[in-house]
């Protein structure tokens, strides 16, 4: 059984105890002992409980972990923070979040674990969203999560989870809950599978217009699972990149899911493998990029269905159980078995550098003169669900401006793109 914040008193993952558990009784205050509702604290970094004072005039809060705790006690929100420009809060002990709460760092507030604790944990029944903040520095006592541990519903927006160290899974994240990322970075962090997020078992995560680059996964054992994210979960993609993440060829694929998965409009990029399917995938208008293969199945019953996609890197196994919809394209061979005649096996996609092309993420631009330009017609551009898809992953025109046809892959070649 999973941990379970406010019915159990556990200490599990590092996490303190919350309402119900005796050491959560004092005589309120502001200090380092919380007042009856509040959390226990550690060296003055509690929050106040019923019997104590909150800071926060209205919905701006002192720029300090007490601020935020204030914040977190009593409830509500959005709350800012008076920060005189960019801050970094150190703080003294983990914050859990056992309310409902929408906390707004402006994009100017930075909230580290100083390597020595994790950063933010958010308790089973709580609704909360973070906005406008970096999370860094956190280190898991008991392994996982080091940068936010998620049993309730969390969103993240504007936010950067950022140089986390967990032993176990999930350097950056890991999600037992219902987890959100709209215009947001996981990136820097490190595990032993799942360097940026790890997706819990009865989890559901959704990925929009966000990023997970540049994490390292760290083989425990023989292998590590999922260089930026690992997912056990429900995961939904749309209009994000995975991409630039390491760890070695001990260290398999940039993506790796056991359960659905759902990729529209979305960039996956790896030196080894870019996709790992356990389980049903859908996969529409995506570009795939993978140095030793672009999607690798794991065992049999797994199944691979896509459309308007650009497969680079080819398929593991060769007999892998891959249905196409029309509109795809592999390269450098044929071995994902695509088998309508709307698809189409290429030498070279003419693919440029995966890099900022505009959009919120970053893309592997068609350059002049691609296969994939204008093969789709616009009545079938559609996203993994079937609706019509009016952009592609920047946000651009999907067809381009004045154009019946649409592009293969996440990246739509507009009349004025280089």
């Amino acid at each position: 059984m999973r941990y379970v914040f406010g019915l159990l008193c556990v200490c599990a993952l590092g996490v303190m105890p919350l309402v119900g558990c005796s050491e959560t009784t004092g005589a309120g205050g502001s200090g380092g002992t919380a007042g009856n509702g509040g959390m226990a604290g550690v060296g003055g970094g509690g929050s106040a409980g019923s019997g104590g004072s909150v800071a926060c005039e209205g919905n701006v809060c002192p720029c300090n972990e007490q601020g935020i705790r204030d914040a977190i006690a009593a409830g509500g929100g959005p709350y800012t923070f008076a920060c005189s420009g960019p801050t970094t809060v150190v703080t003294d002990t983990e914050i859990v979040i056992d309310n409902d709460v929408t906390l707004d760092g402006e994009g100017s507030l930075t909230v580290d674990g100083n390597d020595d604790h994790r950063v933010f944990a958010v308790a089973v029944g709580s609704t909360a969203e973070l906005r406008g903040f970096t999370v860094s520095g956190g280190k898991a006592r008991r392994g996982d999560g080091s940068g936010i541990y998620n049993f309730g519903t969390l969103t993240l927006t504007n936010s950067t989870v950022l140089g986390n160290t967990a032993s176990a899974q999930g350097g950056g994240i890991v999600n037992e809950g219902t987890l959100t990322l709209t215009n947001s970075t996981v990136s820097g962090n490190s595990a032993s599978s799942g360097g940026g997020i790890w997706n819990g078992f009865n989890a559901t995560l959704t990925l929009t217009n966000s990023t997970v680059s540049g994490n390292w996964c760290i083989p425990s054992r023989d292998v590590c699972w999922g260089r930026g994210i690992l997912s056990n979960g429900a995961l939904t993609i749309e209009g994000s990149t995975i991409a630039g993440n390491s760890g070695g060829a001990e260290a398999l694929g940039a993506l790796v899911t056991y359960r659905s998965l759902s990729l529209t409009n979305s960039t996956v990029s790896d030196d080894y493998w870019g996709i790992v399917v356990g389980a049903t995938v859908t996969l529409a208008h995506s570009t795939i990029v993978g140095g030793d293969a672009a999607l690798a199945s794991l065992g049999s019953g797994v199944t691979t269905t896509t459309k308007g996609s650009l497969m680079v890197g080819g398929c593991l196994p060769t007999d892998s159980d891959v249905t196409s919809k029309g509109y795809n394209i592999e390269s450098p061979g044929n071995t994902c078995g695509f088998d309508q005649g709307t698809d189409q096996v290429v030498p070279d996609p003419m693919l440029g550098p995966l890099q900022d092309n505009g959009g919120p993420t970053e893309t592997h631009a068609l350059l002049p003169g691609s296969p994939a330009i204008n093969q789709i017609p616009v009545e079938d551009c559609l996203d993994a669900e079937g609706a019509p898809l009016t952009t592609d992953q920047r946000g651009e025109p999907r067809p381009e401006t004045g154009g019946t046809m649409c592009d293969v892959g996440a990246f739509e070649r507009q009349t004025d793109d280089p």
